[in-house]
């Protein structure tokens, strides 16, 4: 984790990764939770569907949470729960940034937009 991380990023939250649809029932089917370091903000904002590599493209929602991160791992589709939280989001847009302005040339950060 990078010093700007390290500082910035206080909270925690949990992701369980989306991988794939349940033939059976229609379902969603999700892998072992992870954490990741996070700060977070609530939302009301427009945003964009990122999409996933056979997801939904441009289609615009309300964000409900805006969660950032220097953590690689979560992507569309994934669940998150925020610490202290009892709910479970979807992620349904991620955007990444360049940090070499701040001397941290291979630590992009990442905006996670729940819906």
């Amino acid at each position: 984790m990078s010093e700007v991380a390290r500082w910035s990023y206080q909270n925690t939250a949990t992701v369980r990764p989306f991988t794939g649809r349940n033939d059976w029932d229609g379902g969603n089917t999700y892998g072992a939770p992870f954490e990741i370091a996070c700060t977070w903000t609530a939302a009301a904002e427009m945003v964009r569907e990122t999409g996933g590599q056979s997801g939904a493209r441009g289609a615009e929602f309300v964000a409900k949470h805006l969660i950032f991160t220097e953590d690689k791992r979560p992507k569309y589709l994934d669940l998150i729960q925020l610490n202290g939280h009892s709910d479970w989001e979807e992620i349904r847009a991620v955007t990444e940034w360049d940090m070499s302005s701040l001397d941290e040339p291979d630590s992009p950060d990442f905006r996670l937009a729940t819906a």
